[in-house]
């Protein structure tokens, strides 16, 4: 899945100017402590007719519809849908990590864990080396024989001589023996991969200029530059790096902030040379020689919910098309749900295009293929042959067909609300919860066979997903339990 961390918001926090970054960070510590004292504040009651804009419906009374949307807590038996068994393989691997939280991951050298404390790494139960990590959302990320931790040097609440866009301490670890490899102290943003760390290193001008950053893809065994290019400011990795060990992606998306926050900027690069930039808040992927853009926040559900997708050219950069694509509206019809996969298959998306399931073609944006009954696109299997919608009912309301031939190849009961978010691997459809700056946000995790519709339940919610697996998480009282199950259950 395309994951975004809890902490993705922060690097553009970096790019805005420092009192506004203070007081973001004000406002966040507030809704931390409000939400604490929101089931006391907010209450039933008449709602006040004459606050309503022309054309907005009001805010529902009450918490009616979370847990229909959310499908049931975690490991219960609501979570499950009829005709759905529980999964009755062993977990590839589980592991608890006590009240705290964090996340490990299983390697040659044995598990590795971060926490808030910092990083450990454990052998059979015993404690080989541990590396204190004093800043919440660290970047860190194993690449073969090292793991590359980078935090911030400057402390924006605690350094008055802060200036942005700060400083990073990053170091190598040896993942053997937790000894420092190297260290830099000269870059501003860092992402890390298994075949490069960026490193993105500014003049501390944010004029519009390319040059006023340098972004560095460096080797990260001893730090040699593999290749360097100018770019915009605060210029880093979209989505940041990944911690479980995973190549840079190529086309590598890189977005900046020329003149600050309102002017986000991605550029697609290649072995370190620009292909295309485009100005742009939207979410991106890429298709083929096609740059796509996607907003699929939509926040007024009375003028029925909507996501806009725009297509580039790769090379160069020139608008090939949009499109307006539906979205649902959740149970209780004061918000809208958003996409439920942004991946491709072969160059198509699976969407919603005027109430009918679709298959759109990405180097086109036009309607490659029309399921024959009505409903909602939510997945598509690897090879753009079998496409899954959703229908109305409590039941059956997952239909699957053969792109080929059009026929209908099975029928099963899912729980797909809204924010519902799917994931095809291998023979596998995945469907889970939706992803929020905050997490896994829905519960819920279910197997659906792309051949037969047999569907299987993990216990758990979706953490993410890592090469050959998915990992879930179930939450206890006094623990947190991390497990990691084959991602292609029939393959």
């Amino acid at each position: 899945m395309s994951e975004e961390r809890p902490w993705g918001l922060w690097p553009e926090l970096r790019s805005w100017p420092v009192p506004v970054q203070i007081g973001a960070g004000a406002l966040a510590l507030a809704m931390i402590g409000t939400s604490f004292a929101l089931p006391e504040l907010v209450g039933h009651g008449d709602v006040d007719e004459s606050d309503w804009p022309d054309g907005e419906l009001p805010a529902a009374e009450g918490a009616i519809a979370a847990e229909a949307e959310s499908g049931g807590s975690p490991g219960s038996d609501e979570s499950a849908p009829d005709g759905v068994e529980p999964y009755g393989g062993d977990p590839l691997w589980s592991t608890e990590l006590g009240t705290d939280g964090g996340t490990v991951v299983h390697l040659d050298q044995g598990a590795l864990f971060l926490t808030d404390e910092g990083l450990r790494l454990e052998d059979g139960g015993e404690r080989v080396w541990e590396h204190p990590v004093e800043e919440f959302g660290p970047e860190v990320g194993v690449a073969d024989e090292v793991v590359v931790v980078s935090v911030s040097i400057d402390s924006l609440f605690e350094d008055e001589d802060y200036e942005w866009p700060g400083r990073e301490d990053t170091v190598a670890l040896d993942l053997e023996t937790g000894e420092e490899v190297w260290r830099d102290q000269d870059a501003s943003f860092v992402s890390v991969y298994s075949d490069a760390v960026l490193m993105t290193e500014c003049t501390g001008e944010q004029d519009g200029n390319i040059g006023d950053c340098i972004l560095y893809a460096r080797d990260p065994q001893n730090l040699a530059t593999l290749w360097s290019t100018p770019t915009y400011a605060s210029a880093q990795a979209v989505g940041g790096g990944t911690w479980t060990g995973e190549p840079v992606p190529d086309p590598l998306l890189i977005e900046s902030y020329p003149n600050g926050h309102e002017d986000r900027t991605v550029t697609a690069y290649e072995d370190g040379n620009a292909l295309a930039s485009v100005q742009t808040h939207d979410g991106s992927f890429v298709a083929g020689d096609t740059l796509v853009f996607y907003d699929d926040y939509d926040d007024n559900p009375a003028d029925e919910c909507t996501a806009t997708l725009t297509g580039y050219g790769l090379r160069g950069g020139e608008r090939l098309w949009q499109i307006e694509a539906e979205t649902a509206k959740t149970e209780d019809l004061v918000s809208c749900g958003g996409l439920a996969t942004v991946r491709p298959r072969d160059g198509m998306l699976p969407l919603t295009i005027g109430g009918e399931a679709a298959l759109v073609d990405l180097a086109t944006g036009e309607t490659a293929w029309t399921a024959p009954e009505a409903g909602r696109a939510v997945g598509l299997g690897p090879g753009a042959d079998v496409l899954a919608v959703a229908v109305e009912g409590e039941t059956d309301n997952l239909v699957a067909y053969d792109v080929e031939s059009g026929d209908e190849l099975w029928t099963a009961t899912a729980s797909i609300g809204a924010s519902t978010r799917t994931s095809a691997v291998g023979s596998t459809l995945w469907v889970h919860g939706s992803a929020s700056m905050w997490g896994w946000s829905d519960y819920g995790v279910v197997a659906y066979n792309l051949e037969t519709g047999e569907g299987l339940a993990l216990p758990g919610s979706a953490k993410e997903f890592r090469p050959g697996q998915i990992v879930t998480v179930l939450d206890d009282i006094d623990r947190t339990t991390l497990s990691a199950w084959p991602a292609d259950l029939w393959g």
